[in-house]
């Protein structure tokens, strides 16, 4: 389980240099929700897995008493092979995604990270990546417009509403905001020595 100060290193490699109570709580909320997600599934998954096995049973009890010893031991272990393959399978699907939840890739995000063999989709991963990149340039541009008079007057969007998505976007727009006010400032120092 993670402890707040676990979650508070964490941000702050991220780069969230003071993360704030209410984004420690948030992520761990995310993760919590997500492990609880998790953990219904896999009790469905029991629960549809021991139905069919009582099913197959029942069927295999009907078809065993037409074969010979021979067959039946044949056919018990690829079976049990098969069960392997499934179990294995599910628990590499289930570590995936505990990992991704780590990292802060949860929900339908983490879901189609994983294919249905339990392998990490690389390009499905790309295009995440992608999206949230997009998404913080999208809210810089933002940001950086509503700073910028209108020839109105008013300064960028001032109307429209004030939602700039995820906290962990947010924050990283802002570095980047104040990182590049930053930048502009010694240039104009350095200017001022020439």
């Amino acid at each position: 389980m993670l402890k707040r100060e676990d979650v508070r290193q964490k941000l702050v490699g991220w780069g969230i240099e003071n993360p704030t109570d209410e984004q420690i709580s948030d992520y761990l909320a995310t993760i919590s929700k997500e492990t609880k997600s998790a953990e219904d599934r896999a009790a469905r998954f029991k629960a549809d897995s021991d139905k069919v096995k009582d099913l197959e049973k029942q069927i295999n009890e009907l078809n065993n008493a037409k074969l010979t010893d021979e067959e039946r031991s044949a056919k018990a272990v690829e079976e049990a092979n098969q069960r392997v393959l499934e179990l294995e399978t599910t628990v590499k699907t289930m570590q995936l995604q505990k990992g991704l939840a780590e990292i802060g890739i949860v929900g339908e995000d983490a879901t189609a990270l994983v294919d249905e063999d339990g392998n990490l989709n690389i390009e499905k991963l790309g295009q995440i990546i992608g999206a949230r990149e997009k998404a913080a340039v999208d809210v810089y541009k933002k940001e950086a417009l509503d700073g910028t008079p209108a020839p109105d007057g008013k300064k960028g969007s001032e109307d429209e509403d004030d939602d700039k998505g995820d906290p962990l976007t947010k924050d990283i727009v802002d570095r980047a905001v104040a990182s590049k006010k930053a930048e502009t400032e010694a240039v104009s120092i350095i200017d001022s020595y020439k």
